[in-house]
């Protein structure tokens, strides 16, 4: 009777180790399968990252044709006035921008646009989105624009 007893004990024992054994395993696939799931999210993120980086290289080649298009249509007349759309991009500064207006020739010197905006402490102010300028505009109708939310 008692090594029947023993022998129920043992069993016992070895099939509550087996469960765990088993039932152990279990958890280090969940967290590989996690790991794999993260690893996945995170090459797609990279992917996605690259595709907007690209976007925005895109839009700003855009605008820059879009510029020398209107100035060689506009070549025949005097002082014509160049209008354009200037897209700021996330991360684009406001040195960024007097550049692109310098070279759109919305501005004769971007060096000077950027001490303006710094002396009025509108340098960190850019907003992102799409910007109606034109070379009519003065230091201080650009800076508004540019500093003006759009939605």
């Amino acid at each position: 009777m008692i090594r029947q007893l023993l022998q129920l004990i043992g069993m016992g024992c070895l099939t509550a180790g087996a469960v765990l054994f088993f039932t152990s395993g279990t958890e280090d696939e969940e967290y590989v399968n996690q790991g794999k799931v993260i690893a996945e999210l995170n090459q797609e993120l990279a992917t996605v990252k690259v595709a907007l980086a690209d976007a925005q290289k895109d839009t700003k080649a855009n605008d820059e044709a879009a510029v020398s298009t209107q100035k060689s249509d506009d070549s025949g007349k005097k002082d014509s006035v160049i209008k354009m759309i200037l897209t700021l991009s996330p991360g684009d500064t406001s040195k960024d921008a007097s550049d692109f207006l310098e070279k759109s020739g919305i501005i004769k010197s971007a060096t000077e646009f950027e001490g303006y905006l710094t002396k009025n402490g509108l340098s960190g102010k850019m907003q992102i989105g799409q910007h109606e300028v034109d070379s009519s505009m003065n230091f201080a109708d650009l800076a508004k624009e540019l500093t003006t939310i759009k939605h």
